[in-house]
């Protein structure tokens, strides 16, 4: 059982336990990621991680320093950060990489030309280029933090795998749009494609880090991280917001539901607007939490209807209000769980001065949410 490799850990992943169960108060993380602060790096450029897996490993290891004083409930994690074209990557695709700026594949794939690439998707079809680099990276970790040369406290956790009509977006272009419409049987097909990559980047990754199929550890891209009993893969689906309810049910929803089978549930994430996407990712009970990138654009009152009424949990961050101080905001925050009933892992907007200021807006968190 993870909690046994962690042994300095215990009261955090039991903290999970209890709260997973509906016994015990609700998690906060006083974290956010680089590009929620407007960065996209502390000391090594993005060319430079991505050449060089040391600087990588560094990289990531100035990142989870500050959460090494275990205050809020986050277990402090790294993972392999290089970006959403790692499993095309992998499949041996061209990306452009710049110091300030996360990759994108330089030319994309006719459909043609991924369907005939392989007759089905493995893990050896992708064990190229970044796929490569973050399993040296996974491996490294490994290695210093059997030698005690990395703090044992710290978790690694899979790297960004994306969704599968997201890779489908990635690997084809805005071209899988036009064929929503007139060639419905190869977007299938292409779709297909998309959940074998995932599939076999997703297990490949849980193996590497001897993490159970039905439940992670994950940081959502953040250096502070959640323990998931049973949820075994995260999905990233910010495509789908840009096609209709017709065509969401048609082409996404069996695959994302494929996806999350060999994992038991999936935690989803997604950027961008679209409110019956909202209700469709709730009502699936293969669904067990929620991060929305852009949860500014849903009233909050909606939201949490519906996740309260569908008994999804939230895991994400929430804005605070103008004028709002850190015990306000925690207040307000309790306040919208207890009227609808719904479970959140707070990522806090707001940010403390200090750890004695940490120290007590944790517990003021813990004594609002106990027993909602």
């Amino acid at each position: 059982m993870i909690v046994d490799k962690l042994d300095g850990l215990k009261k955090k992943f039991h903290f999970f336990e209890d709260f997973w169960q509906g016994d015990g108060p609700f998690p906060i993380l006083f974290t956010r990621p680089h590009l929620a602060k407007g960065k996209t790096y502390i000391k090594y450029n993005l060319v430079e991680q991505h050449e060089d897996v040391e600087k990588l490993l560094a990289e990531s290891l100035i990142e989870v320093e500050p959460h090494m004083d275990l205050i809020d409930d986050g277990i402090p994690v790294v993972r392999s950060d290089l970006g959403t074209t790692l499993l095309p990557s992998g499949l041996g695709i061209e990306i452009v990489v710049q110091p300030d700026l996360h990759p994108w594949i330089k030319n994309h794939l006719s459909a043609e030309e991924f369907l005939d690439m392989k007759e089905q998707i493995t893990r050896k079809d992708i064990n190229n280029n970044e796929v490569l680099a973050a399993k040296e990276f996974y491996t490294l970790f490994q290695k210093r933090q059997r030698k005690n040369l990395i703090n044992p406290e710290i978790y690694p956790y899979v790297p960004d795998t994306q969704g599968i009509f997201d890779l489908s977006h990635i690997l084809i272009g805005t071209d899988i749009f036009i064929m929503l419409s007139d060639r419905a049987g190869q977007v299938h097909q292409i779709q297909h494609k998309s959940l074998e990559l995932f599939l076999s980047a997703t297990c490949l990754f849980k193996e590497l880090l001897g993490e159970s199929p039905g439940s992670m550890v994950h940081g959502h891209g953040m250096p502070a991280g959640v323990w998931f009993p049973d949820t075994g893969a995260r999905i990233s689906e910010d495509s789908c917001t840009l096609i209709s309810e017709e065509m969401i049910r048609e082409f996404c929803l069996p695959y994302i539901i494929k996806a999350i089978k060999p994992f038991n549930r999936g935690f989803m994430h997604y950027c961008g607007k679209h409110d019956t996407f909202l209700k469709m990712i709730c009502e699936l009970r293969e669904i067990s939490t929620l991060n929305l990138g852009n949860p500014e654009a849903y009233d909050l009152d909606e939201l949490f209807s519906i996740l309260g009424r569908t008994g999804t949990v939230y895991f994400g961050a929430l804005a605070m209000e103008e004028n709002e101080d850190g015990h306000g905001y925690l207040e307000r925050m309790a306040y919208y769980c207890r009227k609808y009933s719904v479970k959140l892992i707070l990522v806090s907007d707001y940010c403390p001065k200090s750890p004695t200021e940490k120290k007590n807006l944790v517990r003021l968190w813990h004594r609002l949410t106990k027993g909602v």
